[in-house]
C-alpha cells in the first residue's frame, strides 16, 4: 500500500525535502512541473520520502492526484507490468476522487473487473483508457506505450494531473518480451517522463539510474543524510517508545553516519534491553555489521552484482584494499595486484561502482563515505577470505571501535571445555583485584560467579569446538565478565536466561549456578551472538568494596 508507514511527528529530518517535492507536484497543476530523480545512498530514506509525499498529496490536497508505483522485479514481462502498472494507477486515480483508500485493495484486480467498477463509478475517461489497452493488448509494445502514457491521457480527459512516483526505477532496463531482457525499452518512458502535466519522479538505485538514457534529460534531487540533530532524535523516538531514557554514544552516531536505515537498525537492537548503557550500543552495532540487517543488505547487494562465488570474493577484497589504500586506485594497479587482466578489473569496479561499493572519477577509485559499509565490509573480509572465526573478528572490531580509556584493563582468554579449566580464569580473577585494590570477599565472590558461568557454558554447549572465550573488562568503576561458548541456543525467549537440565536439577547439589551467579555478581545478563551464547557478569566497584593502602601494604 502506497501510504506513509510512519505518523507524520514520527518523520524526523526530511520535512524539507518534503516540501520541496511537495511543491514540485503541485505545479502540474499549472502544467509548468517537470521530472526528477531522487538521488541518494542506500538507506537513506527515499522510498519512505516517496510514501510520505504520496499520503500528503492523496489527503491533503485534490488539485493533483498522485500515483505510486514500486518496480517488482518479478514483473517484468512487458504484458504482465503494462496491465499492472494500467490497473494499480486506475485504482489509485479513482481512490483518489472521493478519498476511497479500500479501493488500494482491487490493486490485484483483472481489467474486466475493474471496468465494471469503472463503469458503476461514470468514470468515461477510464473507460477510454481500458479499452484503448484491450485493443492493443496483443502488441506488446503498443500496450505499453498505452498503460505508460495513462496517467497524461487521464490528465487530458479528466482535468486532473497527476504525479508518478517510482520507485526502484532501474529495475525497469529488465523489461522482457518472451523471457528477454531489452535494456533499450525503459526508452519508451522518455516521452512520459517529459509531459508537464504528470510529471514523474523516481528513485531507486541512484548509479544504474544514472546509467539509463532517460536520466540524462531530469533534474537531479540529492537526498542528503540526516543532521546530527535529527538523528539523535530519530534513535531516541525508537528508544522511548520502549520507556527508555537514555542517549546514545554521540561516537557512535556519528559513526552511522546520518543514515536512518542504519539508526533504526540500532535503535531496534538496542530498544530490546532493558537498560541500556554505551557498551551495549556498541556491542549491537557489532552483531549488526556482523550478521544483522545492514550485514544482509550488503551481502545481498554483492550477491546480485556478484551471483559467481568466485568473482564476488574477488569484488569482496577489491574492495578491501580500496577502502585501506591511502591513496585512490587506478584499474591498472588494481589489476595488477589481483593478478586480473585489464578487461576484467574494468567489469568488476564498475560493477562495484553500481552497487554503491566504490565511487570512481577521473580514472581512478575511492571508498564511498560509509562507516557502516567500510566496516560490513572488513568483516566480511576476515569471514569469507581470512576465515578468522567469529570471536577473533568480534575481538577485533570491538578494538577497532571503541576508543581507549586510560586505566582500562582488557584481555582475552581461550579455555578448552577440560576439567578444571574455569579455575584458570579464577587466577586471573585473583590478579586483576589485586591491581584494582578490591577486597578479597570482593574478588571471591565474583571469582565464584565466574566458575559457575565456565561450568554452565561447558555443560549446555554443544559445540564441537570445544572451547569457551572469556573477555575481562575493568575500569575503575566497574568489572565486567562475559563467558562465551558456540552451540546450541539455551536461551529462553520469554526469561532471557537459560533453560535449566531438568535431570540436573532433581540432582543433589546440582541448579544452583545462575542463583550463585546472581547471587555474587551485582548484574547477569544472557546474550546471543553470532557464535552462540555469552553470560555477562558485572561487579560495580564503588569505595565500599576496595581495600584501603594500607591494607593492600599489609597484604604484599
Amino acid at each position: 500500500m502506497p501510504l506513509r508507514t510512519l505518523h507524520e511527528r514520527d518523520y524526523l529530518g526530511r520535512q524539507d525535502e518534503l516540501a520541496t517535492l511537495s511543491k514540485r507536484a503541485l505545479r502540474a497543476a499549472m502544467g509548468t512541473a517537470q521530472s526528477a530523480v531522487v538521488a541518494g545512498a542506500r538507506g537513506m530514506g527515499k522510498t519512505e520520502l516517496f510514501k510520505q509525499l504520496f499520503g500528503f498529496l492523496f489527503w491533503r490536497q485534490d488539485r493533483v492526484a498522485p500515483f505510486y508505483y514500486l518496480v517488482n522485479p518479478a514483473l517484468l514481462s512487458v504484458s504482465t507490468f503494462s496491465k499492472t502498472y494500467l490497473v494499480q494507477f486506475l485504482c489509485q486515480r479513482l481512490a483518489f476522487d472521493k478519498k476511497e483508500q479500500a479501493l488500494f485493495s482491487c490493486e490485484g484486480t483483472s481489467l474486466a473487473a475493474l471496468s465494471m467498477l469503472v463503469e458503476d463509478r461514470n468514470a468515461g475517461w477510464a473507460k477510454e483508457i481500458i479499452d484503448h489497452f484491450e485493443q492493443n493488448r496483443e502488441d506488446p509494445i503498443s500496450a505499453l506505450r498505452i498503460a505508460l502514457a495513462a496517467p497524461h491521457r487521464s490528465a487530458l480527459l479528466s482535468g486532473t494531473p497527476v504525479v508518478v512516483l517510482i520507485d526502484e526505477f532501474q529495475r525497469l532496463k529488465n523489461l522482457s518480451i518472451q523471457g528477454i531482457a531489452n535494456p533499450q525499452l525503459v526508452s519508451l518512458f522518455e516521452e512520459p517522463l517529459s509531459f508537464t502535466k504528470t510529471p514523474h519522479i523516481i528513485t531507486g538505485n541512484t548509479a544504474e539510474i544514472l546509467e539509463l538514457s532517460v536520466a540524462s534529460a531530469l533534474e537531479r534531487i540529492s537526498l542528503a543524510p540526516l543532521e546530527f540533530t535529527d538523528a539523535v532524535s530519530k534513535i531516541l523516538l525508537l528508544l522511548r517508545a520502549n520507556d527508555f531514557q537514555g542517549n546514545a554514544p554521540p561516537l557512535l552516531l556519528r559513526h552511522l553516519g546520518g543514515n536512518p536505515f542504519y539508526l533504526g537498525c540500532i535503535g531496534k537492537a538496542v530498544a530490546t534491553k532493558n537498560k541500556p548503557e554505551d557498551k551495549d550500543f556498541w556491542n549491537a552495532y557489532l552483531m549488526e555489521i556482523m550478521g544483522g540487517a545492514p550485514a544482509l543488505l550488503w551481502s545481498s547487494v554483492l550477491k546480485r552484482f556478484f551471483p559467481n562465488l568466485g568473482i564476488r570474493k574477488a569484488a569482496l577484497a577489491i574492495s578491501h584494499k580500496i577502502y585501506h589504500a591511502r591513496e585512490p586506485l587506478s584499474c591498472n594497479r588494481i589489476a595488477s595486484s589481483f593478478a586480473l587482466a585489464d578487461s576484467q578489473a574494468e567489469l568488476i569496479l564498475h560493477e562495484l561502482y553500481l552497487a554503491g561499493i566504490i565511487r570512481g572519477e577521473f580514472g581512478v577509485f575511492h571508498p564511498v563515505e560509509d562507516n557502516v559499509l567500510r566496516d560490513i565490509v572488513d568483516c566480511l573480509y576476515m569471514q569469507e577470505i581470512l576465515a578468522k572465526p567469529s570471536h577473533d573478528l568480534e575481538r577485533e572490531m570491538m578494538a577497532r571501535l571503541l576508543p581507549e580509556r586510560p586505566g582500562v584493563i582488557s584481555f582475552d582468554l581461550t579455555l578448552p571445555m577440560a576439567k578444571e579449566a574455569e579455575l584458570v580464569a579464577a587466577q586471573c580473577l585473583d590478579q586483576i583485584g589485586k591491581n584494582l585494590q578490591l577486597s578479597q570477599d570482593v574478588t571471591g565472590q565474583l571469582q565464584i560467579a565466574v566458575i559457575e558461568a565456565c561450568i554452565n557454558a561447558m555443560e549446555h554447549s554443544r559445540s564441537t569446538e570445544k572451547k569457551i572465550y572469556v573477555s575481562v573488562n575493568a575500569d575503575e568503576e566497574r568489572l565486567e565478565v562475559s563467558i562465551e561458548s558456540s552451540g546450541q541456543e539455551f536461551i529462553v525467549q520469554e526469561t532471557g536466561e537459560p533453560f535449566g537440565d531438568r535431570e540436573s536439577a532433581k540432582t543433589v547439589g546440582r541448579g544452583w549456578g545462575i542463583k550463585l551467579m546472581k547471587r555474587f555478581a551485582d548484574d547477569v545478563r544472557f546474550e546471543k551472538t553470532p557464535r552462540g551464547i555469552k553470560t555477562v557478569l558485572i561487579k560495580l566497584l564503588d569505595k565500599a568494596v576496595r581495600t584501603t593502602k594500607e591494607d593492600t601494604a599489609k597484604n604484599a
